[in-house]
């Protein structure tokens, strides 16, 4: 485990994002835990301790194991985040949440930074690249893509037939609107992002910067900036001109220098102009096997529907009269083994959807005429452990940086990838792989790396299905089946 003096100095880190479960502070990367606030005046944050619901070191430890084994194998280890452990000193976690206190959202502040923790996990920033290229910003857009596929489950009910051509993310929109959570609908569709097509792709990407909701942030060397269609195309424009600069520009509504056109957004349609972030990033998406393995692992994992998986849940429920054990590393790492095992990874990745869809159902080794609560307890816990799996894929987000290349940048012309290591303390490194790409005729550095990665609850089943249902239900209630089918294009 690392111990580093200087990390244990509040002024050395800002505050950078989070989530539900973790909160993200920025110079490297530390990533702490939350939990739920409890009254108590002495700890200074407005009668706040944090204290229920505490991880040991054990389930601290799992979390790191289960990205880096498990998520791992089933990725590919070179996307998925790289986290090292470091101690954390007492009486530094308090100050550190006074500080990072003003900074936080007023959404987020339900929940805080967990007190009792003893260990937390430092990241790479994902926003920058190891070696930075003088003159050449650092350009980073992250990507909360959601569920990838329509279910073709033989096993979803009659009643939840919609779900065969409305993608959960469209439907949970309506629910969104209802809730307060979003003031207007996202243009995005995930089906069009996964679809490996470049044209949908490129449409999904601008989806997304048009609503980018949570599910889009970008930052420029480090710096979350507004997300907009002129930002996006200033990020990469102009090289003798900083992107910072030209942000500036943006923000100040002043036209970069480039942009002749009286119409703001004509230059998009001009293929021979500044090459975009977008288009970039539409490339990266298109020629990285990653998004296409993301979604067919999602929708593999989740072969029976969370209907189903709810029903082998209460069957072990009654049998054992208790709560089931949390799955252990040990037990995740066998389940995404026994995947792997009755599936053809390469095939998988190459094959059209009916014929993956079809291969996938025939490996499950039973139908929707079987009993299902006869099936073994083992192989009901495999199942469910799957769906588990699954969900933590369609929770992930993914960050790509880029950065134009220079001659100075040592990337031979025929690699695939170079790497790039930085060392923490001894026996502790973090190494990034660069690759290349071309667009427009001109030289791009990317990575790309899969983040938030946190293993999902066995006691959460039973929510997943309730949130299912009442998206379900509020879509058919609100809209029918009146619109036309997510990927129909």
């Amino acid at each position: 485990m690392a111990t580093i003096l200087e990390l244990y100095r509040v002024d050395y880190w800002k505050y950078r994002a989070e989530g539900n479960a973790n909160i993200v502070l920025q110079n490297t990367v530390l990533r702490l835990r939350k939990a739920n606030r409890l009254d108590d005046p002495g700890t200074g944050l407005q009668g706040t301790n944090f204290g229920d619901g505490t991880m040991t070191m054990k389930d601290l430890t799992m979390e790191s194991h289960f990205a880096t084994k498990v998520i791992g194998l089933l990725l590919g280890q070179e996307f998925v985040e790289q986290l090292i452990a470091v101690a954390l000193p007492p009486g530094f976690l308090p100050s550190l949440a006074l500080a990072m206190e003003p900074s936080r959202p007023e959404s987020r502040r339900q929940k805080g930074i967990d007190l009792a923790q003893s260990v937390g996990f430092l990241a790479l920033d994902h926003t920058r690249f190891i070696k930075p290229s003088p003159g050449q910003s650092d350009v980073a857009i992250e990507i909360k893509p959601k569920w990838g596929f329509l279910t073709k489950s033989a096993f979803l009910r009659k009643d939840q037939d919609i779900k065969r051509r409305k993608c959960r993310f469209c439907m949970y929109q309506y629910q969104k609107i209802k809730t307060g959570q979003e003031g207007t609908l996202s243009k995005y569709c995930p089906i069009d992002l996964f679809s490996g097509r470049e044209l949908l792709v490129q449409d999904a990407v601008d989806a997304l910067v048009d609503t980018p909701q949570n599910n889009l942030r970008l930052f420029v060397d480090g710096i979350q900036k507004p997300v907009s269609r002129e930002s996006m195309a200033q990020c990469l424009s102009a090289p003798s001109t900083s992107a910072t600069t030209l942000l500036h520009e943006q923000q100040q509504n002043r036209k970069p220098q480039w942009m002749e056109s009286d119409d703001p957004l004509g230059y998009e349609e001009d293929d021979s102009g500044p090459v975009r972030l977008t288009d970039v990033l539409t490339k990266i998406l298109v020629e990285s096997p990653l998004l296409r393995r993301l979604g067919r692992l999602q929708q593999a994992l989740d072969s029976l529907d969370v209907e189903t998986v709810h029903q082998l849940y209460t069957y072990l429920i009654e049998h054992d009269s208790a709560h089931l054990p949390e799955p252990t590393v040990e037990e995740f790492l066998e389940t995404a083994e026994a995947f792997m095992d009755r599936t053809d990874m390469n095939a998988m990745m190459t094959e059209d959807q009916d014929t993956f869809e079809s291969h996938n159902a025939a490996g499950l080794g039973f139908e929707p005429e079987d009993d299902l609560e006869e099936l073994p307890g083992p192989l009901q816990l495999h199942f469910i452990r799957e769906f588990l799996l699954s969900a933590t894929l369609k929770d992930c987000s993914i960050l790509i940086t880029i950065q134009r290349e220079t001659a100075t940048v040592g990337v031979a012309t025929t690699a695939n990838a170079t790497l790039s290591r930085l060392e923490v303390d001894a026996g502790n490194e973090f190494h990034e792989a660069c690759h290349r790409i071309k667009v427009k005729e001109e030289m791009f550095l990317y990575k790309i790396t899969c983040i938030d990665l946190d293993p999902k609850k066995m006691t959460s089943v039973p929510m997943y299905l309730k949130k299912d249902r009442t998206i379900v239900n509020h879509y058919l209630t609100t809209v029918g089946d009146r619109e036309a089918a997510c990927g129909a294009n």
